[in-house]
């Protein structure tokens, strides 16, 4: 069930030969090398020399071997483990996650899991208060969650991806064709601020580097923060993921000393959880190494 373009990737890298790769899955030669010239198109890369004496991949196509080939090996887990529990066809499993995650991730994250399990009906609380996320999944009045490392509560969690915090500017604030968002300037601009006593990894980073924000706004609104920066009052520092799909005009800036915050999904206990949420863990590795390349 895995990718017939990542499996005639892989087994021509393999073999050595499309021909030899194509007779072992069961295509002709000419439907293989559609699949190869197709994945190049995609990736636009060049993913194979092709000569008389064999085909061979190219530097780009050994860097990605390993990628494509972790891919179809954690499909695989997730398809065996189905084939394992034939009788996964019925029940409930509800999901906690903020809303950066609610909106880019979760879609499609359901969408497989769904396609694997039609018979779990999902439901999604959304809780961008961080400490009542984990509240809920250590009372069990949720499944499992998606939470910023490290929790508060006695839970436990698989790191999913480090996710980069970023400085976002005004069209003509002054750092507007910086490179980057110089350290020493966190205490020098006007910031707007959130009244959210959760958004914990933001303050850290001033924290971190001994800087006070030179705090000009509190708002408790994220898209009113966006729009107060697009609109010139000052800036603001934001999880990346949260900016994705955004329509507001701004800049967004990496910081000089990168910050991150890094997201996990959270269950009470794997020995206790159910297989729907475990399974629901596994497509969310998958989705994510398919979707973000990350981890």
């Amino acid at each position: 069930m895995n990718n017939p373009k990542y499996n005639a990737f892989l087994k021509v890298a393999e073999m050595g030969s499309i021909k030899h790769a194509a007779d072992f899955l069961g295509y002709t030669q000419t439907g293989m090398s559609y699949l190869i010239n197709t994945l190049e198109e995609e990736l636009h890369i060049k993913l194979f020399i092709r000569n008389y004496g064999g085909t061979t991949l190219t530097a780009e196509g050994k860097e990605l071997l390993p990628f494509i080939k972790g891919i179809c090996n954690m499909e695989n887990r997730l398809y065996n483990k189905v084939n394992e529990l034939k009788n996964l066809d019925s029940g409930r499993l509800i999901v906690g996650a903020p809303a950066s995650v609610h909106i880019n991730w979760l879609p499609g994250m359901i969408k497989m899991y769904s396609a694997l399990h039609p018979g779990i009906d999902i439901e999604i609380k959304c809780c961008d208060d961080a400490n009542l996320l984990e509240e809920m999944i250590y009372d069990g009045d949720i499944d499992c969650g998606f939470i910023i490392m490290p929790p508060k509560k006695k839970i436990e969690t698989v790191e999913l991806i480090d996710d980069p915090m970023v400085a976002i500017l005004p069209m003509n604030h002054p750092l507007a064709k910086a490179p980057f968002f110089p350290i020493d300037d966190l205490d020098k601009y006007p910031y707007i601020d959130t009244t959210v006593s959760t958004d914990f990894e933001i303050h850290a980073v001033f924290a971190s580097h001994g800087k006070k924000a030179n705090i000009a706004y509190r708002l408790d609104n994220e898209f009113s923060i966006l729009s107060m920066v697009s609109q010139g009052f000052g800036f603001s520092l934001y999880p990346e993921l949260l900016l994705k799909n955004i329509s507001f005009p701004f800049i967004k800036k990496r910081l000089e000393i990168p910050a991150f915050r890094t997201i996990a999904f959270a269950v009470r206990s794997k020995a206790t959880s159910s297989t729907a949420a475990l399974n629901f863990l596994d497509t969310a590795q998958i989705w994510l190494r398919l979707n973000e390349g990350r981890r």
